[in-house]
């Protein structure tokens, strides 16, 4: 099963290198600029997804050793695994997030896939999704007594600012982006396009519909339906696949710099479903 393990890890790591090389990306850093960052380029995600190490793996463990347990049961192990990750990914950024929000849906992603493994259960994206929103299913309870939480995190001051679920809500729900960018990044495998295009087009798919609480935090909820309808547009280009849907990639990426925008939930959601394609096709 060590075998297994190392190749999860493998392709979670790969995922995460794919997204941060696709150029170009609005707002977001990528191989041209940093996108609407002054305080992280390229090599501060490359130093971060190495400092990530062996945690998919450690992850997909957890899942697979917690066979005919209550899946709700997994959670508080990925969730101290994934704090461990944090600490890992701070300490080689200098204390810059450039991960955080991948590390909580990679975690819950990789207990599911070991924990389906477990049972012998052909890894799909509608089991993933599942078992996912099994493992999730207490995730809610974060919200409870907010008001006497002292330290409160991002996601919990989102919640009181705006009523956002955020990741947690992804999460609760199985990851539903997730699914819809699968779809899109299977279409355009078998149209012919390569794997970067097929992420960018999954990218795209998952701004035209998600809450991203990184740009609500940043620009307020007008900037999120901004982001929606912009990528509406973008996609009804024919995104990354065409000459005009990449002209207009480019020109939003001007926009989203200029706004201060970067849809970092989206890209994360993007490189975990590329990472589930790739692991349903090996």
């Amino acid at each position: 099963m060590d075998k297994f393990f190392l190749e999860v890890n493998k392709l979670a790591k790969k995922a995460l290198l794919y997204e941060v090389l696709l150029s170009p990306k609005p707002g977001l850093v990528d191989r041209i600029n940093s996108g609407a960052h002054d305080d992280m380029d390229l090599y501060t995600f490359v130093d971060s997804i190495v400092a990530l190490d062996d945690f998919f793996y450690k992850c997909t463990k957890i899942g697979y050793e917690n066979k005919d347990k209550d899946y709700g049961d997994i959670f508080p192990s990925l969730r101290t695994c994934g704090l461990e990750a944090e600490r890992a990914m701070f300490a080689a950024t200098n204390n810059i997030n450039t991960h955080k929000g991948a590390i909580f849906i990679f975690a819950i992603l990789c207990g599911a896939i070991g924990s389906l493994k477990s049972e012998d259960q052909v890894l799909t994206v509608e089991n993933i999704s599942a078992r996912s929103r099994d493992i999730s299913k207490n995730i809610l309870k974060d919200f409870n007594d907010i008001s006497k939480n002292e330290n409160k995190t991002y996601g919990i001051k989102q919640y009181l600012d705006h009523g956002l679920l955020g990741a947690r809500g992804e999460a609760y729900l199985g990851f539903p982006a997730i699914s819809k960018a699968y779809k899109v990044i299977e279409e355009s495998i078998n149209s012919g396009f390569d794997e970067k295009i097929a992420l960018g087009n999954g990218l795209i798919e998952i701004m035209t519909c998600l809450v991203d609480t990184n740009i609500i935090g940043r620009r307020g909820p007008e900037a999120g339906k901004f982001l929606n309808d912009s990528a509406k547009k973008v996609k009804d280009l024919g995104a990354y696949g065409s000459e005009v849907g990449l002209e207009e990639i480019y020109r939003l990426d001007k926009k989203f710099i200029e706004m201060n925008i970067s849809p970092g939930g989206c890209a994360d959601l993007a490189a975990a479903s590329l990472f589930i394609f790739w692991l349903c096709r090996s």
